[in-house]
């Protein structure tokens, strides 16, 4: 009987990652979008202020994430509001704001990231095996709602079991609760699972804190993790590297 049961995989630059060009192009769909609601409902303001306020809203999303928290998108939105104008939320029906929150939310979907090569084959393989699947990311300003629309469209989202996403459990990588949560839903102990990312810190170092084992795929992390039972150059290397945990 093998010692690993579960394996969870990090999302971004893992499996898949950011076009060049995408965040800028994202955000200005964003901040367009919302300018142009704003003019609908009659609250107009010009773009440079909004384009301010957005930026300010990278800013206070970076502090709590400095923290290892996270918080709802709802709650980006609304910040973001307030810096626009004082007590602009106020002003406005709950159906304005729901729409600005999927203005906000979906407009990844026009300019998505790409699936990094051998992902599904990898999901696939591993799948195979009989391993349980799980994801854990942790989330800029696009929620796991519209993360998993992205995954389903590149056919990725079917093999996991289980899918965390930080802004809908208010922790992100490394906060050991992350990695907690998503084995409970697993049935798994920490020691029957295997944790696969890029980041040293938040993927391999965090899971290997927890007691997990941990596979560092190398293709595009930032530098090599010294805790990391094995590193591998792609994810084709990623289920023998698995299947040697035992």
């Amino acid at each position: 009987m093998r010692k690993v049961i579960a394996v969870t995989f990090d999302l971004w630059d893992t499996l898949i990652r950011e076009v060049p060009g995408g965040s800028e192009r994202v955000g200005s769909l964003r901040i367009h979008g919302i300018a142009d609601l704003l003019e609908r409902i009659g609250r107009p303001h010009d773009i440079d202020e909004i384009e301010e306020a957005y930026m300010k809203t990278g800013t206070f999303l970076e502090l709590a994430w400095d923290k290892a928290r996270d918080m709802p998108v709802r709650d980006h939105v609304l910040f973001m509001l307030s810096c626009i104008e004082c007590r602009l939320p106020g002003k406005m029906t709950n159906e304005d704001i729901s729409e600005v929150e999927r203005i906000y939310a979906e407009s990844i979907l026009e300019h998505p990231p790409e699936l990094l090569p051998g992902a599904k084959d990898v999901l696939t393989a591993v799948s195979e095996k009989g391993y349980r699947l799980g994801l854990i990311s942790n989330t800029g300003k696009t929620p796991g709602s519209t993360l998993r629309t992205l995954m389903g469209r590149m056919g990725i989202l079917e093999y996991f079991q289980v899918t965390t996403f930080s802004n809908e459990i208010m922790v992100r990588k490394p906060a050991e609760a992350a990695f907690k949560m998503t084995l409970e839903q697993l049935k798994t102990l920490p020691k029957a699972a295997a944790h696969v990312g890029d980041d040293p810190e938040r993927d391999i170092a965090a899971a290997k804190r927890l007691g997990m084992h941990a596979v560092q795929v190398m293709s595009h992390a930032s530098a090599p993790a010294s805790e990391a039972d094995h590193r591998v150059e792609s994810l084709g290397g990623v289920l023998e590297a698995l299947d040697s945990l035992g």
